[in-house]
């Protein structure tokens, strides 16, 4: 078939137009692609289709809720929740959590997570248990499974949705996370559901999916301040890139019907309306701490970490996907080579899309000093919803699909029964290594309240929230030494390091050892601590002499 200058010239200067665009050959085999993922699709009936997500629901319930507060609370990231959660409901100081030592205001993270801990404790009617602690990671991440579900749903892609959403509640940290309370799980929710909106509205010419999207933007500030804005402005910012919409810089016109389209006009507006006033009132109200804190987590331990919190090399990202994402990540790398390979990078805007929310996630965060294999989290329904898209392609092409769905529905039983194992196997055995409630008892036991216990140099929020108020923190010998000079007894909480060094550093008292979580646990403990009691020194008065015979 003869070509124009035109298109010659064309095809020489752009190669994936002229491969896609003026080869019939290749424009009809899009057609029959798009021919067969329509009919794929319909082979979902309403009826199994109801059924697929009643199994999904199911799949969700078990991996996420089940057993889920049977365990103690194990990070310090739960205490600590638990901690301003149960602050906020015994002193009604919704604003400014607390930890029970009163000495300073928890300013580390936005309250939004611990407001969430609070309420559900308050509408269960009870106090502050690993129960409370736990269901808003494990609501967040049936949301987002629901979430990427509806997405594909709602596309008429409802392979790529099935598949997507059992990949991501199947991937093996995602799953974890689900289970412990940590901001990460509602984050990567508000997240997606940010990204969700922004993509629908963009397809869609529908400003309508903006609302839902600026509300989770909004969310995401309150749970983790700038960064819930920047992970998905990077991730829309990439995406409008090389969408090809991104114009140059003197064409100002072109700016503004971006920044129309992207409803910034009102979404700004309602962001700060939202989750402005928390931060404007808390400034107010802390003497300069909330700014000093902000910059501490957000700027202070990206550029390169902290005293106590090494910084990671740039590729610590690229190992943790691969085994946190397990069972899945195995076909990233093949998902990523079959999408180029067979010119399909074009043609599938929902693979695209999630591609771009992965690579640009990873991206940014491989840059930041400090690094946590839960930061990642908020890139695993990009994965998904990238691998899902892909693996409804295979379906459609290969010659044997139920071979595939089996190995699929094979996969998902094996991790299914690997959590059942897991949940009701070792998680018992591995507790006794891990709680503190056995501890904080018998602290309680020697020290009942109102009597204070002291931490001496320990950072252990789950110990201190099962031994409750009062309590004290102490960094310094000094400040110790005075407690131990008092004439009764207080008793100290340390590690075995500083049980080794006191006699070197206190001079009015001292430290008699009275039980260990070691001990208890016996024989083993994840964090191993003592209790000690004071007990001040006896002065010895000289002796008079004795008279003169």
């Amino acid at each position: 078939m003869s070509r124009s200058p035109q298109e010659a010239e064309t095809g020489k200067d752009f190669p994936f137009l002229h491969n896609h665009l003026l080869n019939p050959c290749t424009n009809q085999r899009a057609r029959n692609v798009n021919q067969t993922s329509a009919h794929h699709s319909s082979l979902i009936t309403h009826g199994s289709l109801n059924i697929f997500s009643l199994l999904l629901f199911g799949l969700t319930l078990f991996l996420f809720f089940y057993r889920l507060g049977d365990r103690d609370l194990w990070s310090s990231h739960e205490g600590r929740a638990a901690q301003d959660a149960a602050t906020i409901l015994e002193d009604g100081h919704w604003g400014l959590p607390r930890l029970f030592d009163r000495k300073y205001v928890d300013l580390q993270k936005p309250p939004l997570y611990y407001w969430m801990v609070a309420a559900f404790a308050f509408v269960r009617g009870g106090p502050v248990d690993a129960w409370a602690v736990r269901l808003p990671s494990a609501l967040a991440a049936l949301g987002c499974v629901i979430l990427l579900f509806s997405l594909g749903i709602h596309r008429g892609r409802n392979w790529a949705a099935l598949t997507a959403a059992i990949i991501l509640a199947t991937a093996v940290h995602f799953t974890w996370l689900a289970r412990i309370g940590r901001i990460d799980m509602p984050l990567t929710f508000a997240i997606s559901l940010a990204l969700a909106g922004i993509y629908l509205s963009r397809l869609e010419k529908s400003r309508w999916w903006l609302l839902p999207a600026y509300l989770g933007l909004a969310a995401a500030i309150l749970l983790k301040g700038p960064i819930g804005l920047i992970l998905p402005g990077v991730v829309v910012g990439s995406w409008v890139i090389l969408e090809g919409e991104l114009s140059p810089a003197w064409r100002v016109r072109s700016w503004l019907s971006l920044a129309h389209r992207l409803g910034l006009w009102w979404g700004i507006p309602l962001i700060l309306a939202i989750a402005g006033p928390w931060f404007f009132w808390a400034a107010s109200q802390t003497d300069g701490a909330l700014g000093k804190s902000l910059w501490y987590h957000n700027v202070v331990r990206a550029i390169g970490g902290t005293d106590g919190m090494r910084a990671r090399p740039i590729l610590f990202y690229i190992p943790r996907l691969a085994a946190d994402f397990l069972p899945w990540s195995v076909l990233l790398p093949f998902a990523v080579w079959y999408i180029f390979r067979s010119k399909c990078w074009r043609m599938d805007p929902e693979a695209r899309f999630g591609l771009i929310w992965l690579v640009s996630i990873l991206a940014v965060l491989s840059c930041v000093g400090f690094k946590r294999a839960d930061y990642l989290l908020p890139a695993y329904p990009g994965a998904a919803l990238f691998l899902g898209c892909v693996v409804e392609r295979w379906f459609e092409t290969v010659r044997q699909p139920l071979r595939l769905a089996t190995g699929f529905g094979a996969i998902v039983a094996a991790s299914v029964a690997g959590w059942w194992i897991y949940l009701d196997r070792i998680l018992p055995q591995v507790e006794v290594e891990r709680e503190d409630r056995t501890f904080a008892a018998a602290i309680r036991r020697y020290a009942p309240p109102p009597d204070p216990v002291i931490f001496f140099r320990v950072e252990e929020h789950a110990l201190a929230f099962h031994i409750g108020r009062p309590l004290d923190t102490l960094l310094e010998w000094e400040n110790l030494d005075f407690w131990a000079s008092q004439p009764r007894p207080f008793y100290v909480v340390m590690d075995s390091e500083c049980a080794r060094e006191w006699p070197d550093h206190l001079h009015h008292g001292s430290l008699e050892p009275v039980t260990t979580n070691v001990d208890l646990a016996r024989g083993k403990h994840d964090h191993p601590l003592i209790l000690l009691r004071t007990q001040p020194f006896v002065k010895e008065w000289p002796r008079p002499l004795p008279a003169n015979p």
